[in-house]
């Protein structure tokens, strides 16, 4: 951010692996803000890494602990979370 707001004209270097640990975090404290809402045992969670067919879904009809590595669209896992 200090780059894009920088007086240099030089274009910004990109950091795909920081920003991807950037969104990992934010999503994780997403979802510990969520469970401080009434009814938090209802709610569900997704959070998906676009174009990487990876995401990480929390509801109360998801097995808790379980890693799945078979496809899946991801119409059809938000209406297994819903």
């Amino acid at each position: 951010m200090n780059e894009l707001l920088a007086e240099r004209q030089r274009p910004p270097e990109l950091d795909p692996a920081g920003s991807l640990i950037d969104a990992d975090m934010g999503a994780y404290y997403g979802w510990l803000n969520q469970q401080r809402l009434a009814g938090e045992e209802k709610s569900a969670f997704l959070a998906w890494f676009e174009d990487h067919g990876e995401a990480v879904a929390i509801a109360p009809g998801m097995e808790r602990g379980k890693q799945s590595d078979s496809p899946i669209e991801l119409a059809e896992l938000i209406a297994r979370i819903a």
